[in-house]
Formats: C-alpha cells, sequence, structure tokens
C-alpha cells in the first residue's frame, strides 16, 4: 500500500463524529448552517466534519501556541487578538478571505505568526479558519503543531497527483473551527507546481467549496529566499509581513519592495521585539 493511500485511509477512519467536550457542545444553528452549506452543492467541504489529527502537546506547548479556553493566559494572547481584530476588520470591509503571511527572510516569525493567527480568528465564535502551509521547501507547520506526518495527506501530494481532492488535504488540529493542510517532505522547484494547474485549482476550490465566511491563511516562503510566493500572489486577497526586531535589516525591505509591490499589503508584524509595555500584555 502507497504512503499517500495509508494516509487516506486514516484520514476516512477519522471521519468519525468526534466524542470531545467541544464538539459535543457544538451549537445546533452551526450544525443546521453546516447541513445547508452542503445542500447546496454536494462538492462544498465543510471543515467542522475534517478529521480530527492527535498533537503532541508537549511540543504544541514548547512551541508557545495559543490555546483559547477560558483558563488560559498566555501572555501573548491579547496581542493576537487585537491583531485579528484589524485584519477581520479590514479583509470583511474588502471582502477579502485569502490572506498570505510572511517575512523577507528566514527565522523570522511568519510561521509562529501564521499558526497563532489562525488560531486566534478561529477562536472568535462563529467563524471558520484553515491555515495552509505553502511553504513547500522548507514545511515545518506540522512540526510546530507537533503532528505525525502519517496522519495527514501532504499538499506536495496532491500537487503532483490530479486523482487527488481537496477534502483529502483538510484535517482539524482538535482545535474548534480550524482546519489545517499540511506538508512535511520538503519540494525543490515548489513554485513551478504552484504556478500551474493545479496551484490554480488549489486556490479556486478553497473559494468555491468552502464556505465563503472561512478565513485562509496561507503560510509562504520568506519573500527573498523563493519565488513562490509570487507565483500565487495573482491567487491572495492579501499579504501580511513579518519583521524581526534586529534581525531584518533595511536592505533587505529596499530590495523586498518590487516584489511587495506584487501584493495588496495589508500590515506589518513586528516580532521579537524587546520593547516592554506595563500597560499591556508582554509580546514574545
Amino acid at each position: 500500500m502507497s504512503k499517500i493511500q495509508a494516509a487516506l485511509d486514516r484520514a476516512k477512519t477519522g471521519r468519525r463524529s468526534p466524542s470531545g467536550p467541544a464538539q459535543q457542545n457544538q451549537d445546533t444553528a452551526t450544525i443546521s448552517n453546516t447541513g445547508q452549506f452542503l445542500a447546496q452543492n454536494p462538492r462544498n467541504i465543510a471543515i467542522s466534519r475534517a478529521p480530527r489529527i492527535q498533537l503532541d502537546t508537549d511540543v504544541f506547548a514548547a512551541n508557545r501556541l495559543l490555546v483559547h479556553d477560558s483558563n488560559e493566559r498566555h501572555p501573548a494572547q491579547g496581542a493576537y487578538r487585537m491583531l485579528r481584530t484589524r485584519l477581520m476588520k479590514n479583509m470583511r470591509s474588502n471582502n477579502w478571505r485569502v490572506l498570505g503571511v510572511t517575512s523577507l527572510g528566514q527565522n523570522e516569525g511568519k510561521t509562529y505568526t501564521s499558526i497563532n493567527l489562525a488560531i486566534s480568528i478561529a477562536a472568535e465564535i462563529e467563524q471558520e479558519a484553515i491555515l495552509v502551509d505553502l511553504d513547500l521547501q522548507r514545511p515545518s507547520v506540522c512540526g510546530y503543531l507537533g503532528a505525525d506526518a502519517a496522519d495527514f495527506v501532504s499538499l506536495r501530494d496532491y500537487l503532483q497527483h490530479e486523482h487527488m481532492d481537496l477534502s483529502d488535504l483538510l484535517v482539524c488540529p482538535n482545535i474548534e473551527r480550524l482546519a489545517c493542510i499540511l506538508t512535511h517532505d520538503p519540494l525543490e522547484r515548489s513554485s513551478d507546481l504552484l504556478a500551474s494547474s493545479r496551484g490554480a485549482l488549489l486556490f479556486s476550490e478553497l473559494r468555491e467549496r468552502i464556505s465563503e465566511k472561512t478565513v485562509i491563511i496561507v503560510d509562504l516562503p520568506p519573500l527573498l529566499a523563493a519565488d513562490d510566493a509570487l507565483a500565487v500572489a495573482p491567487m491572495l486577497d492579501a499579504l501580511l509581513l513579518v519583521v524581526a526586531e534586529g534581525e531584518t535589516e533595511r536592505n533587505e525591505l529596499s530590495e523586498a519592495r518590487p516584489i511587495l509591490d506584487e501584493f495588496n499589503l495589508i500590515g506589518t508584524v513586528l516580532n521579537k521585539s524587546k520593547e516592554k509595555d506595563s500597560k499591556r500584555a508582554n509580546y514574545y
């Protein structure tokens, strides 16, 4: 049995009603809306029905990822809520759904920001989100989450095999109203695939088969490290740039300016800030 088929079989087995307390308490109106959405078109996909995968909670916690429950007191939670509120207001007013997140170079915090932003958006009542790991040359979202690569179908498999369907990719990391599209093995010359018909199909299906109320967060490679972001620029609605204090150089920003002109730049996040403000939660 191929690795792809084995992952597909595990995903199908996981498509059962979750027994966790969050799912048991799911609002009846939400279930009704899901049924209506699926009835509109048999090819529609409800992310609430994506198979749930187990995460390594120690890895998840070690990577300082947010968990939105009533008892959490994560110092970055308030900052991400503020970022979420500002972004969502802008995106809703422009009828935007697909947001790319990138940086100029490596290790500036774009993946950390992508994951925590997606979790924060999904924490909003009645708001769903999908997190897509599109950094195909250095995929890391599954590692941040503590997800086992054997438990999901990789995005690279979808891009390389025409028989695969978008519904095969979606998994839920056991966080309510959040689904993920993950990848694991690095893929060389990934921009060629992203610029192909399969790359275009990925985004068209995300827009057409997922509820229009769902926000799609795309973790992109660094702008100055690969041309992947440019390959998908026409398929994104907006771009969020992450810069790191003491690491992002002014000359890099100047070099990236022509590239940034290809996007609707919705904002910039300052990561790894050393500034302390007693009136606010410590960001990182």
